[in-house]
């Protein structure tokens, strides 16, 4: 299998679009992620992530609407050829992260490959957990303040925390509820005020609450068809007395493909 039988066109804005209109194509588009492009040429990506890092920020007092999309993009991305193998590509996404641009020249963008496409395309066979991270899990309670789940995110570079209550799971936070959180926030809250408010938004009032789960027995290719066709990123595995154990995400699923060495 080649990247050509598998990337997809990728949703893109231009460079010089505002944020808040970003957030509104990601909603439309059902996607964490946009092609930045100006005159044709690539500028970048821009990320949920990323946007959950810039409006975050203190430096950043303005409403989300006056923020240019420039000032949130990376360039985390790796052009490769339409005849890549499938097993380099995800040798790359696991090494380098990002997105992979299919081009013949590394201009003329033909379609992209994210940690979904390759996902989607492999045969998981197995239980729960045989993928799941379980060793160190980086969860969060309900009554901690919004600012601190962002840190949370950005430290470790992941995109959702599951949230607890008296040692139970509760829900899931996301960069989403952040970056959407705080964009409403910059947008209604006066900048002389912002400081001292933003300490009020706690996890609790974004979160979402009563998340899919699944047992570590469940079969990873029924976990996998949630998380690529339901476009749910984290499915928690909880044991028989509901303790989470353990968690599930493209991160994990991508890792659990071989490659070639």
């Amino acid at each position: 299998m080649q990247v050509k039988d598998i990337m997809v066109a990728p949703p893109t804005i231009d460079k010089s679009a505002k944020i808040s209109n970003a957030l509104g194509i990601m909603e439309k588009k059902n996607t964490r992620r946009l092609l930045v492009m100006h005159n044709g040429e690539v500028t970048g990506i821009l990320t949920m992530r990323g946007l959950a890092k810039e409006l975050g920020t203190k430096k950043r007092t303005k409403p989300a609407s006056s923020l240019p999309v420039v000032t949130a993009v990376t360039d985390n991305y790796t052009f490769v050829k339409p005849a890549t193998k499938f097993a380099v590509a995800a040798k790359i996404l696991k090494e380098k992260g990002g997105v992979l641009l299919v081009s013949e020249n590394e201009k003329d963008v033909l379609g992209w490959i994210t940690p979904n496409e390759l996902i989607g395309a492999f045969d998981f066979g197995g239980q729960a957990n045989d993928i799941m991270f379980g060793k160190t899990i980086i969860t969060i309670n309900s009554s901690e303040r919004l600012v601190h789940a962002r840190y949370l995110m950005l430290e470790n570079n992941i995109g959702r925390i599951p949230v607890m209550e008296d040692g139970k799971l509760v829900g899931i936070i996301s960069e989403r509820d952040v970056a959407v959180a705080f964009q409403e926030f910059k947008d209604h809250v006066p900048d002389n005020h912002q400081e001292a408010q933003i300490k009020t938004l706690l996890v609790a009032d974004v979160m979402t609450r009563n998340p899919l789960t699944a047992k570590p027995t469940t079969p990873a290719e029924k976990i996998v068809n949630c998380i690529v066709h339901k476009n749910i990123g984290i499915v928690p595995i909880v044991d028989d007395s509901e303790k989470l154990v353990g968690i599930i995400t493209r991160r994990s699923l991508l890792l659990a493909i071989p490659t070639l060495d």
